[in-house]
């Protein structure tokens, strides 16, 4: 079995009057059938690094398909493994931040039915993956909920 090593999340964030809001994405049904035992379930912007790619590239690639503009990019200090079923390899995946810029959320219907931007706590009880949520504990203790967050850990 293969391990691939350059899978990546992005715990996408932005700043309200009311304080930090988190992106979730909702897998589509036809997503949810095809790969998961029609199981659907609260993700996060997820993709790969190219061969020669820069990881704030990749990030940015990845979130502008979604319509947004990321402001910065942050290494969260977390990363975990997981059997993906749907590429049938062993996946370490490394997880990032970035705060977005206001933009229009775009989403490919084939793999995501709705988003939601949400606190802390509902993102953190929506998802069900420990991946995602110790990667969601380590955005919020390294870059959301600091005054300023740590530049040794900015990626761009």
């Amino acid at each position: 079995m293969e391990l691939d090593v350059n899978v990546f999340d992005v715990w996408t964030f932005r700043r309200t009057g009311t304080g930090i809001e988190y992106l979730l994405l909702h897998t589509s049904q036809e997503k949810a059938d095809r790969w998961f035992n029609g199981g659907r379930f609260w993700q996060i912007p997820s993709h790969w690094i190219g061969a020669t790619e820069r990881v704030p590239d990749a990030v940015r690639r990845l979130l502008r398909g979604f319509g947004l503009e990321p402001a910065m990019i942050w290494a969260a200090e977390h990363t975990y493994t997981i059997y993906n079923r749907r590429f049938e390899k062993m996946q370490l995946i490394s997880v990032y931040a970035a705060e977005a810029m206001a933009g229009e959320i775009r989403l490919d219907p084939v793999e995501h039915a709705e988003y939601r931007w949400c606190s802390f706590d509902e993102a953190r009880r929506l998802v069900n993956f420990r991946g995602l949520k110790e990667g969601l504990a380590s955005v919020r203790e390294f870059v959301t909920e600091r005054a300023t967050p740590l530049p040794e850990l900015r990626v761009d």
